[in-house]
C-alpha cells in the first residue's frame, strides 16, 4: 500500500541626486507624519522618495536597516523590490519593440523555441502582451512554489509549469502571474541575445545611472549600505529569487529609483537619451486588464482599477495614478507616479506589513486631497481586523481536528520519495520515531516536522518563517 500525499494550504530632464537626506520646507510636516507612522506601525526601516515639478523635495531614510546592528536607513540603502521589477521587465520589452526586434502581439512560442503550457491553444495563442498584463487563465500567484527558495532554473521553471492546468479560460480574467514573467524574461534573452540581467543593465541601470541597482542575492547581500529583510521585529536571512528575477529580483534604493520615476514622467527620455519612446510609454500605461473591485475602491473612492504592461492603474482625485507594489519576505515597496500632477512617490520598507499602503495614500493626499487624512490610522484598523481573520481562521482549523483518530500505517508505511511532474520530489523520512517532510528543489526553506493531526493528516511548519502552520494528507491506495 503506497501513499500518495497532498499539500494544502519633464522633458529630458534629469536629476541632481546628492548623498545626503533632501527634505524641502514645505514637505517638514509630511516628512514628521512619515516618522511617527514608522514608530507607530513598530517598523524597523523605511526610504522614502517624493518628485514633484522635476524637482526631489523628499529623499530620506527612517529607522534601522538592520535592527541589530542599529544601521541607520539613508536614502541610498538599498532595498528589494520585490515585483516593482516588473514595470522593469515591460520597459525592456517596450525597448525591443522600440528596436523592431519584437512586437507586443508577437506569439510567445514563435518567439521561444521549445514553449508549452498544458493547453494547446494557449500556447499557441498566448501573447507578449499577455505575458504582462495577467490574463493567461491562471490563478493569482499559481505556479510560485516552483522558484521560491528553489533550486530550480528560470528554464527549468518555464518547462515545469507546462503540467499547470489553466483553472480559467484564455483572457477570461485577471489572475497575477509571476511565472508570465519569467517567460518574458526568457523572450527577452531569446530575441536580444542577452540575458535579462544584461539587457536591463545596459539598457536601464546604466544610462540612468542607477549605480545602486543589483538584479542579484549575491550582488545584493554583498553591498555595505543594504536593508536586512525583517519579519515580526526579527532580522531574516537573506533569500535568492535569481530564478524569478523578471518578476521579482530587482533591488535598489531611493534615489536610484527616483531617477527611474522621472524617466516615466518625461515619457522615456532621459537627458540626450531616449530610453524608449512615448508611444511605448502610452501603451504600457493602457488599461489591458481590469481588476475585481474591492475595499481600496470603497476606501480610497476610486472609479477604476486596471492592470496595463507592468503597472497597476487607478483613479485617484480626478487623476490617473500609475504604480505598482512588492512584496516578498521581509521586503516590501511601492513605486507610483501621477503624470498629470508631475508627481513621482518611492517607498521602501525591509518589512511587510501596513505602512507602505497608509504612506501612499498619505502622500498623493497631500498633494492631490484631503492633507489631514489620517491614513496611518485607517492602516493600523486595517493591520488590526486582519490579525483578528487570521486568528478566527487559526480557531476554525483546530475546531476541525477530529480527535481519537488513529494512523492507517505505521509511520514507516509513509516514508518514501513523492513524485509530482511540475514540483517536483518530496522526501518524507522517519528519525529517532519523527516523521519529516523535505521538499527536495526547496529542501532549506521547505523542510519540517510531521505533527498527526487526525486520521491521515499531518500538520507541518515549514523553516521559512514566513510560511504559516499547514496540513498534508496522505491519501492510500491512490
Amino acid at each position: 500500500m503506497k501513499p500518495k500525499l497532498i499539500i494544502t494550504g519633464l522633458a529630458f530632464l534629469s536629476l541632481s541626486l546628492t548623498g545626503y537626506t533632501q527634505v524641502r520646507e514645505d514637505y517638514q510636516q509630511l516628512d514628521a507624519y512619515i516618522q511617527q507612522a514608522v514608530e507607530d506601525f513598530d517598523a524597523p526601516g523605511l526610504a522614502v522618495g517624493i518628485i514633484k515639478d522635476g524637482e526631489i523635495v523628499l529623499a530620506k531614510g527612517y529607522g534601522y536597516a538592520n535592527t541589530e546592528t542599529k544601521t541607520q536607513v539613508d536614502e541610498n540603502t538599498v532595498f528589494g523590490i520585490a515585483s516593482c521589477s516588473k514595470a522593469f521587465t515591460a520597459a525592456c520589452v517596450s525597448i525591443l519593440v522600440d528596436e523592431g526586434k519584437l512586437y507586443w502581439d508577437d506569439k510567445v512560442s514563435d518567439l521561444l523555441p521549445g514553449f508549452t503550457l498544458y493547453d494547446r491553444y494557449i500556447t499557441r495563442e498566448l501573447t507578449v502582451r499577455d505575458l504582462l498584463c495577467h490574463r493567461s487563465g491562471y490563478e493569482t500567484f499559481d505556479g510560485d512554489l516552483l522558484w521560491y527558495g528553489t533550486d530550480y532554473s528560470r528554464e527549468e521553471v518555464v518547462h515545469r509549469f507546462r503540467y499547470r492546468e489553466n483553472p480559467y479560460s484564455f483572457r477570461e480574467k485577471f489572475g497575477y502571474s509571476n511565472l508570465m514573467y519569467i517567460v518574458a524574461g526568457e523572450v527577452i534573452k531569446e530575441v536580444s541575445g542577452k540575458s535579462w540581467e544584461e539587457f536591463i543593465s545596459e539598457k536601464i541601470f546604466v544610462p540612468l545611472g542607477m549605480e545602486n541597482t543589483t538584479t542579484t542575492n549575491d550582488a545584493f547581500s554583498d553591498k555595505i549600505n543594504v536593508a536586512w529583510p525583517h519579519l515580526d521585529g526579527q532580522v531574516m536571512d537573506f533569500i535568492s529569487y535569481d530564478n524569478a528575477g523578471p518578476a521579482a529580483s530587482i533591488n535598489s534604493s531611493v534615489n536610484d529609483l527616483l531617477q527611474w520615476v522621472q524617466l516615466l514622467l518625461n515619457k522615456g527620455a532621459w537627458n540626450d537619451t531616449l530610453v524608449f519612446t512615448d508611444y511605448q510609454y502610452y501603451t504600457m500605461v493602457l488599461p489591458q486588464t481590469i481588476l475585481p473591485s474591492g475595499t481600496a475602491e470603497k476606501v480610497g473612492g476610486r472609479h477604476f482599477s486596471s492592470y496595463g504592461l507592468g503597472w497597476f492603474l487607478y483613479d485617484y482625485q480626478g487623476m490617473k495614478v500609475i504604480n505598482h507594489g512588492g512584496g516578498v519576505p521581509g521586503f516590501h515597496s511601492k513605486v507610483l507616479f501621477v503624470p498629470e500632477d508631475s508627481l513621482g512617490i518611492v517607498l521602501l520598507s525591509n518589512e511587510l506589513g501596513g505602512l507602505i499602503g497608509a504612506l501612499e495614500h498619505k502622500i498623493l493626499d497631500y498633494h492631490l486631497g484631503d492633507p489631514e487624512k489620517d491614513w496611518a490610522k485607517i492602516y493600523l484598523d486595517y493591520v488590526a481586523r486582519g490579525k483578528e481573520r487570521e486568528e478566527k481562521r487559526i480557531a476554525l482549523l483546530d475546531s476541525s481536528r477530529i480527535a481519537g483518530t488513529e494512523l492507517s500505517l505505521e509511520l514507516e508505511g509513509y516514508t518514501g520519495t513523492y513524485t509530482d511532474d511540475m514540483y517536483g520530489n518530496a522526501l518524507v523520512e522517519l528519525t529517532d520515531n519523527q516523521l519529516t517532510l523535505t521538499l527536495l528543489p526547496a529542501k532549506e526553506l521547505m523542510h519540517s516536522s510531521m505533527v498527526h493531526w487526525h486520521y491521515d493528516t499531518f500538520q507541518i511548519d515549514f523553516a521559512d518563517p514566513f510560511l504559516p502552520k499547514g496540513l498534508m494528507s496522505f491519501h492510500l491506495n491512490s
